[in-house]
């Protein structure tokens, strides 16, 4: 297993999903720099939503680089201990077999949540170009503030219903 600074790690995350890449996760990598290239370019039809959710992206991913890299320090630690520690005096060596690593701990994302999601983004690019008048009257009413006002108070609302059940 190579080590992989934590340092660096964080230094290269302040690019979303460079700090995954450099830690082995390309998928989730690139999903970072897609979502963060989508939140740029979304920015100018719905300026009340898309510069919050590029912050929250970015926090999460700079966090989540941080966590995966931690974890890896640990995962090579443990290797090195079950390698050369100092039970395994009555083993023979080299070690037979390997015990294997531990996987990292995943926290999957609900698939009907992002696609709610992508449906509501889609709909709301569509209204603003079919029905630009409408999208300037619901501008005015700050629609995008209240959007995203409801939606943290359904995640939270959402993680205490998660929690109490545990």
């Amino acid at each position: 297993m190579i080590k992989k600074k934590r340092w660096l790690t964080f230094m290269l995350a302040m690019v979303p999903g460079l700090g995954h890449l450099y830690l082995g996760f390309k998928k989730q990598g690139m999903q970072f720099m897609i979502g963060a290239f989508a939140c740029i370019i979304c920015i100018p039809s719905i300026p009340q939503v898309f510069p919050f959710a590029l912050a929250a992206l970015w926090f999460y991913q700079l966090f989540d680089a941080l966590q995966k890299a931690t974890w890896n320090k640990l995962a090579a630690a443990e290797q090195e201990r079950l390698m050369y520690g100092p039970e395994d005096f009555g083993a023979p060596w080299p070690p037979l077999s390997m015990p294997p690593m531990p996987d990292y701990p995943k926290d999957d994302v609900n698939p009907v949540l992002l696609g709610g999601a992508c449906i509501i983004a889609g709909a709301a690019l569509l209204l603003i170009t079919i029905f630009p008048d409408l999208w300037m009257l619901l501008s005015d009413l700050n629609i995008g503030t209240i959007l995203v006002a409801v939606g943290l108070i359904g995640y939270g609302l959402h993680m205490l219903k998660k929690n109490t059940r545990a």
